[in-house]
């Protein structure tokens, strides 16, 4: 399986890093330990990983989402062949609509490695 980040999806992890830990460090370290478990999830199985995204009028089977355990965020993703695209952390509130434009733009760091950040 090939995994591929968006350029923004480290700085979307890093960005609520920083505010859990204006709060804790321990906070902060918990987040990312979440993100990571759940990154590790959807690579081991992507396609019961996470859960298709209802766009309201229809289903978009190509997108994904993952929750975070303990954290109201969740990884939005697309899966195509043997490719995953990690697109987006995304805070559970917020409309999963507005994050669409990542997942029609090329993505740029294709790894196997470790996740980002």
């Amino acid at each position: 399986m090939r995994v591929s980040y968006h350029p923004d999806f480290p700085k979307d992890i890093k960005q609520i890093e920083s505010q859990y830990c204006q709060i804790s460090e321990g906070l902060s370290q918990r987040f990312r330990s979440a993100v990571d478990e759940t990154i590790e999830r959807i690579r081991a199985s992507p396609s019961s990983a996470g859960h298709f995204v209802n766009t309201g009028s229809q289903i978009a089977r190509e997108v994904r989402r993952s929750n975070l355990s303990s954290f109201p965020f969740f990884v939005l993703y697309a899966v195509s062949g043997d490719l995953v695209v990690f697109r987006s952390v995304i805070a559970s509130a917020s409309d999963p609509l507005t994050w669409f434009n990542r997942l029609s733009e090329t993505p740029v760091k294709d790894r196997r490695a470790a996740p980002p950040g």
